[in-house]
């Protein structure tokens, strides 16, 4: 990253203040980065300048924040190295939108969001070597005075350039996390954690959305587990066939990893409650896509996306 000024603190934005984002601005602010959270509900920005950035839960913290906006398209005025993108996918293309009209050539681009092929959805507008992704293994939920309780939390994470003139980014990058103990590891590829991830959620986010529980509510189930791993293997099938190695024994990997989510709520159960857009399609949906892509069957995956496509519209 490029210092400003000489002064050698890096200036990094972070546009989407949910829980991801607001855990991940909490951290660099600790680490002694530059950090502008930008947000487009006033509320959420009020919130945070009167009370700081409140983690309770896994995590307890209360740190200040620097500067906010309430635009993408505002992050023009504060000559920033690294814009973290931390917003639900449905809202992700307009982001980039804003941000293709905002940012200089010295600004790289990082996905920190669920979901497959983030990152090569900003390569097409910022190209490969201002482009990274970062696959986060951390969650929580907004509470109503806007504090964010660390609900589930599960280092390491991951985050890797798509280029070789963001590789030294991404290491600093690594390494501000690494110095206030989010445990963040640099990667050459980063598709297979990619692919994990999305496996991880496709599994568990669209069952609890349908099911209305949570994520211990789910796996304390034999019915839950079963559908689970129905979801599991059949998305492993269409991993592999793109040339994704996920290991011997990831099936199981996943059931263990799952069960230890607590009574983490995901975020697609609180989108439906809400009658919010969910991020559906850039999961299952895109797992969907693959196996088309592959002539791999995907049926369970395809009726999960079908009855959560329902309730969205339902809403309507």
């Amino acid at each position: 990253m490029n210092e400003k000024n000489g002064s050698g603190t890096v200036r990094i934005g972070v546009v989407g203040m949910g829980p991801v984002g607001s855990i991940l601005s909490a951290h660099l602010l600790e680490s002694g980065a530059y950090v502008v959270s930008c947000d487009i509900s006033q509320t959420r920005i009020e919130s945070i300048k009167t009370r700081g950035i409140c983690l309770t839960n896994t995590i307890e913290k209360a740190v200040p924040i620097m500067d906010t906006c309430l635009s993408a398209t505002e992050l023009r005025e504060y000559d920033l190295d690294l814009v973290a993108v931390s917003v639900k996918t449905p809202y992700f293309k307009s982001v980039l939108a804003e941000l293709e009209e905002t940012l200089t050539e010295k600004t790289f681009v990082m996905s920190s969001q669920n979901g497959l092929d983030n990152e090569a959805e900003i390569a097409k507008i910022f190209g490969v070597d201002r482009t990274l992704r970062m696959v986060i293994n951390y969650a929580g939920n907004l509470n109503n005075d806007g504090s964010v309780q660390v609900t589930f939390f599960n280092p390491p994470n991951y985050v890797a350039a798509l280029g070789p003139k963001g590789v030294e980014t991404g290491n600093q990058f690594a390494e501000l996390l690494n110095a206030v103990s989010l445990q963040t590891i640099v990667l050459d590829d980063i598709r297979p954690h990619s692919w994990e991830k999305t496996i991880l959620n496709a599994a568990l986010s669209p069952v609890s959305a349908l099911s209305r529980r949570t994520m211990k509510g789910i796996m304390e189930t034999d019915w839950g587990v079963t559908l689970v791993e129905n979801i599991v293997n059949e998305s492993i099938a269409v991993a592999e066939a793109e040339g994704i190695d996920l290991g011997e024994g990831f099936t199981q990997h996943c059931i263990q990893y799952l069960k230890g989510g607590g009574r983490h709520k995901p975020s697609m159960l609180i989108d439906i409650e809400k009658n919010l857009p969910t991020e559906i399609d850039y999961l299952n949906g895109r797992i969907v896509e693959y196996g088309k892509k592959h002539s791999v069957p995907t049926p369970v995956n395809r009726t999960i996306t079908t009855l959560i496509n329902l309730l969205e519209r339902n809403s309507e």
